[in-house]
């Protein structure tokens, strides 16, 4: 006679199920990550008139194409950065610390960036991580961006 043959459980291991609170972590730290890449690049900017031009142009230009609704309040700002970073290389605006300035490229050259932690390309959700760090940006800038847009409407009075 024969012994029944019982079935032994695999002890295969189930894929651990990250929670939403692991996912947001790991995307705040890739974000920190690109910014903090983006933060060294543009220290190199400062000291290169054209190389500027060159990122303000390329942004200026991605900007007509770029969806509004993701940055929000924040969108006048993004154009106020690409202002004063166009009245910095022509030598007309120079009223800011260095790194109020690096601060402002680095969020520009994020967000001109399409692949940075969330492509540009996915529908919906593309520029989420842009207008995060835009407001970013925003937040540690807002006076330096406010006096520029001072001195704008001042300097076109005069």
């Amino acid at each position: 006679m024969r012994k029944a043959k019982t079935k032994t459980k695999s002890h295969k291991r189930k894929p651990s199920v990250k929670t939403k609170e692991d996912r947001t972590h790991v995307l705040k730290e890739r974000l920190e990550a690109e910014f903090a890449e983006a933060v060294k690049s543009a220290k190199s900017y400062i000291e290169d008139p054209q190389r500027l031009r060159a990122l303000f142009q390329e942004a200026a230009k991605e900007a007509v194409s770029m969806p509004r609704d993701p940055f929000k309040e924040t969108w006048p700002y993004f154009q106020t950065m690409l202002r004063l970073i166009r009245a910095y290389y022509r030598g007309d605006y120079h009223n800011l610390d260095e790194s109020t300035l690096v601060v402002i490229i680095a969020a520009v050259i994020y967000v001109v960036n399409p692949l940075d932690v969330i492509p540009d390309a996915l529908p919906a959700i593309g520029f989420l991580d842009d207008a995060t760090v835009l407001a970013l940006a925003v937040r540690r800038t807002r006076q330096t961006l406010d006096d520029f847009m001072t001195w704008e409407t001042t300097a076109v009075e005069l």
